[in-house]
């Protein structure tokens, strides 16, 4: 039971480093994007934020875990009562859906709040003024009023 919680922590450390890349840009694009459009900073949303993927990221740990858990659970009721509840495949198999379920829905859900952050931010339009190398000159009507104005 001990190898097979430390492997789907392995798995879950994996999920954290993508969770946290993911949730970086989601972070940067959608402050960068709240500041361009009129709202002022705040640390304390800022760190609801991160505290958010972090309660997400334990709470989908202690989830894979539990759902790992389950066919030792149930080989320790078997042995203790004689009573099979679920054959062991079958909690096996349910076990390693609900992890893979747990990650991909994880990865997903963020990556989805990711790209409407990054999407908006690049049809965000600014109104400052474009500098180009194209050289205008001046009419001569132009030229004149400046020459009699000094």
């Amino acid at each position: 039971m001990l190898e097979a919680i430390m492997e789907i922590l392995r798995i879950m450390s994996w999920l954290g480093v993508v969770l946290g890349i993911i949730a970086t840009v989601n972070l940067i694009c959608g402050t960068i994007y709240n500041i361009n459009d009129g709202q002022t900073f705040s640390w304390k949303k800022f760190f609801k934020g991160i505290l958010k993927v972090v309660i997400f990221y334990i709470s989908a740990v202690f989830v894979s875990v539990a759902f790992t858990m389950l066919p030792y659970i149930n080989t320790m009721i078997t042995d203790a009562f004689g009573v099979v509840l679920l054959s062991s495949e079958l909690l096996n198999t349910l076990s390693s859906v609900a992890v893979l379920g747990i990650v991909v829905a994880s990865v997903v859900t963020q990556a989805k709040k990711a790209f409407a952050n990054v999407s908006k931010l690049s049809t965000m339009s600014s109104d400052v003024e474009v500098i180009t190398w194209d050289v205008i000159e001046p009419e001569e009507d132009e030229i004149e009023e400046e020459e009699t104005s000094i």
